[in-house]
C-alpha cells in the first residue's frame, strides 16, 4: 500500500514506474496544500522506513509525533514534512471535526515494520484481529481526520 497526494506519484504509479503497484480501489481524501487546507488542518509528514527494517512509509499529521518519530527512529528518512494536509482527531476522544471521516493506522508489530491506513473501520477490526495494532487517538484510536 502506498499513500499519496502527489499527481506526479499518481502517475508514476499508475503508468507502471513502480512495477508490481496497482490501485486498491481503497482511499480518502486530504488537502494538497496549506492554502486550501483548514485553519487547523496539520501538516502530514512522511517517512519512509529503510528496506532493511520493512520498506514501508510512515504518515502522522501530529507535528509532535512526527518529531518523535524522527529521534527514536534515526534511520528512517523524512521525506516531507508535508506530504499532505489533514485535521488531527481531538486527542482524548477520537472524534473528529465535523464534515471529516476517521482514518484509521494499523502497524503490523513486526521488525520489517509496515503501517496501513483506511477508513474502512470493519478493515481495520479485520487486521487487527490478525495481529496487526491499532494506532491513534481516543478509544477508536483515530489517526487522522479526511474531508468527506
Amino acid at each position: 500500500y502506498f499513500v499519496t497526494a502527489n499527481p506526479s506519484e499518481i502517475n508514476d504509479l499508475d503508468i507502471g514506474v513502480h512495477p508490481g503497484w496497482v490501485r486498491t480501489g481503497l482511499r480518502f481524501l486530504a488537502y494538497t496544500d496549506a492554502a486550501t487546507a483548514p485553519p487547523d488542518a496539520s501538516p502530514v509528514c512522511r517517512f519512509l522506513i529503510p528496506p532493511a527494517l520493512g520498506d514501508s512509509h510512515f504518515y502522522s499529521a501530529s507535528p509532535a509525533e512526527c518529531a518523535q518519530t524522527q529521534a527514536s527512529n534515526p534511520t528512517f528518512v523524512e521525506e516531507s514534512a508535508a506530504v499532505m494536509y489533514m485535521e488531527l482527531p481531538n486527542t482524548a476522544t477520537g472524534a473528529c471535526p465535523a464534515g471529516d471521516i476517521p482514518v484509521y493506522r494499523v502497524w503490523d508489530n513486526r521488525a520489517d515494520s509496515n503501517h496501513r491506513y483506511m477508513v474502512d473501520r470493519q478493515l481495520r477490526a479485520q487486521m487487527v484481529a490478525q495481529g496487526w495494532v491499532a494506532e491513534g487517538y481516543g478509544p477508536d484510536q483515530v489517526g487522522m481526520c479526511a474531508p468527506l
